[in-house]
């Protein structure tokens, strides 16, 4: 499973990128982007994102 972040969505609040327990989650340039190789899996950032912009693929 991967998850990312769908960039029409996310307004840039950072409130995955506080709460990320990996600190997999980074922002570049005003844009957040998931590093895929740290990333846990725990799916936090699709519970705590009130703008529901990460998103999980099976």
């Amino acid at each position: 499973m991967l998850v990312y972040i769908d960039t029409q969505k996310c307004t840039g609040c950072c409130g995955c990128v506080d709460l990320c327990p990996a600190a997999a989650i980074e922002m570049n340039h005003d844009v957040v982007a998931i590093n895929q190789s740290v990333c846990m899996e725990c799916l936090i950032c699709t519970k705590v994102c009130p703008m529901r912009a990460p998103q999980k693929i099976a």
